[in-house]
């Protein structure tokens, strides 16, 4: 299964930075198996709004039994899938690892890429291409799933499982085993960075064709409606999107508008609660023919499901969908606890669970509420960014490209006139936050010669600035507008994240195992303490540069 070599372990090794070796004060046996569930776009609020829903042994085992940490941020700009993925699996900020935001602009390609890029690597079963994502060369430094594979001297393993192929990957780091649903091709594939053929049981898995079996399902309400209607409001509310043709109302039906199951029904499956069932099948499966948690020798298992994603962005945080999907997730992860707890043990796992990021209310919502709300395309501030720069300067092309990750001069034009970046950024940042969609915007120089004031925005925004990857500019959104949206080709309807407001970095974090001291722990946190911490329970080091420390409070004495 996995792809070990000299090249790799040297890559690994060559990637190092100082860090320190847990210290391993637990006297107490050690885990077997480490499971770790990362909810795609799971804002705190979902378990205080529906906990009285939950069944008991879900979100149940880990809230009443487990340590719930209240008060767990991410300290970064971009808060999305890469980063947060990145953050919790390795315990380091983007200027460190170089995994700033899902996507950012190259100024050698002239286009926006997308993180992972690896044109010397691609996709089991399909060709190799020269800007997809197909491994985490280009990631720094180790994460979680190196550090237990080297600490364990390559007998514990280490797995990852998801529905985006760059959520899994990010959380295998350089030499765990991952997987994800490839709608493309209908069933779950890895990269051949990782391993050169997928393993028997993978293979005879996909055989199954599990998500055809889900072609022109109904997704219903789990509950009666009234539920819905009190705690979601009403079904059909401006702003939702349909883009995959199941409709904007219960019941949805999902085929991607085709007559029978192929890519476009693929891409659709991945917008519904059974994507998530398809996902913990495919993690029981992985747990039995990989023996997880069988001997003395501790394995990790990490699961990011996506599909909570995939409907937020569709429905928004507040919309009957997002309800149904969590109360569903709440009864898919009480059975995958069930199995857990016979394959392997209640006692000899630990649980972890928490969200990536969060998610943005929809502005139209929001909007009529009396809140200042809405959506900000980047033409017209582009449009404005030129004309006073041309004003102010001289004519020219000034804008190299522009999105809300970050503002890219034209250096060409800049030295044009003899002019130094520090001034047009300044300039750009004053242009920028003269809109009421702007609420700050970061120079690269201020960020670079360490001028920002000393303020939780600031620390973020160090934390998410990497010096070949950032622009020169980077603009953060009013609260609860949506900003520079272009990661979606739609932005007229669903939602988004990305900006570091509450609604976006504050997620649950929770810890359940007979080492963690049960409790509702109302300290601050930083989600980069998630790696320091797993690493501590299991005694092995941690990753080398760590941003985080270990939650030595919900540790018990064994």
């Amino acid at each position: 299964m996995y792809k070990l070599c000299a090249s790799r372990i040297a890559l690994v090794l060559s990637l190092l930075l100082p860090g320190v070796a847990s210290t391993n004060a637990q006297p107490a046996p050690k885990p077997r198996l480490a499971v770790l569930i990362i909810i795609d776009q799971f804002r705190y609020d979902f378990l205080s709004r529906f906990d009285d829903l939950f069944v008991e042994d879900g979100f149940r085992r880990l809230m009443d039994g487990g340590a719930w940490m209240t008060d767990a941020r991410y300290s970064h700009l971009h808060a999305s899938t890469s980063p947060g993925h990145n953050v919790i699996t390795s315990g380091m900020y983007g200027y460190k690892t170089g995994i700033i935001a899902n996507s950012w602009y190259d100024r050698s390609w002239g286009k926006r890429r997308p993180s992972l890029v690896d044109p010397d690597s691609h996709i089991l079963g399909k060709e190799p291409t020269a800007d997809g994502r197909a491994s985490t060369k280009e990631l720094q430094g180790t994460a979680l799933a190196d550090e237990l594979r080297m600490a364990t001297n390559f007998q514990g393993k280490a797995i990852t499982i998801s529905a985006k192929d760059y959520s899994a990957m990010i959380s295998a780091g350089k030499i765990g085993a991952p997987y994800w649903y490839e709608a493309s091709l209908g069933r779950f594939t890895s990269s051949s960075f990782f391993m050169d053929d997928l393993p028997d049981w993978v293979k005879k898995f996909n055989a199954r064709k599990l998500p055809d079996k889900s072609f022109g399902r109904t997704w219903e309400r789990l509950l009666p409606e009234a539920e819905y209607l009190k705690r979601a409001g009403l079904d059909d509310r401006i702003g939702e999107e349909d883009n995959r043709k199941s409709g904007i109302t219960f019941p949805h039906v999902t085929t991607g508008g085709i007559d029978a199951p192929g890519p476009a029904y693929y891409n659709a499956f991945k917008h519904t609660p059974w994507s998530n069932d398809l996902e913990l099948e495919f993690a029981r499966q992985a747990i039995i023919e990989e023996q997880l948690g069988q001997d003395n020798v501790p394995d990790v298992l990490i699961i990011s499901l996506s599909a909570n994603d995939y409907v937020g962005h569709d429905y928004g945080p507040f919309s009957q969908e997002v309800m149904d999907m969590t109360l569903r997730t709440d009864r898919q992860l009480a059975d995958f606890f069930g199995f857990l707890d016979q394959q392997v043990g209640r006692d000899n796992t630990l649980l972890i669970l928490t969200g990536d990021h969060g998610a943005l209310p929809l502005p139209e919502q929001t909007a009529l509420k009396g809140i200042p709300a809405a959506r900000v395309p980047d033409g017209p501030l582009t449009e404005r960014l030129e004309s006073v720069l041309d004003a102010t300067y001289g004519e020219g092309e000034w804008v190299e490209y522009l999105n809300k990750v970050g503002l890219y001069l034209n250096y060409d034009t800049i030295k044009k006139y003899h002019l130094t970046r520090a001034e047009v950024e300044q300039t750009s940042a004053d242009v920028l936050m003269a809109d009421p969609a702007v609420w700050k915007a970061f120079t690269r120089t201020h960020i670079e010669r360490g001028q920002l004031p000393d303020t939780n925005l600031s620390r973020a925004a160090y934390h998410s600035f990497h010096p070949d990857k950032s622009g020169d500019v980077i603009p953060i959104s009013t609260p609860y507008h949506m900003l520079l949206d272009i990661e979606y080709s739609v932005t007229n309807y669903g939602t988004t994240h990305g900006m570091p407001h509450d609604y976006d970095i504050h997620v649950p974090l929770l810890f359940h195992g007979p080492w963690i001291k049960p409790g509702k722990y109302r300290l601050p946190v930083d989600m980069a303490d998630v790696a320091p911490t797993i690493c501590e329970l299991l005694g092995i080091t941690m990753p080398a540069g760590r941003d985080g420390r270990v939650l030595g409070e919900i540790i018990g004495d064994g």
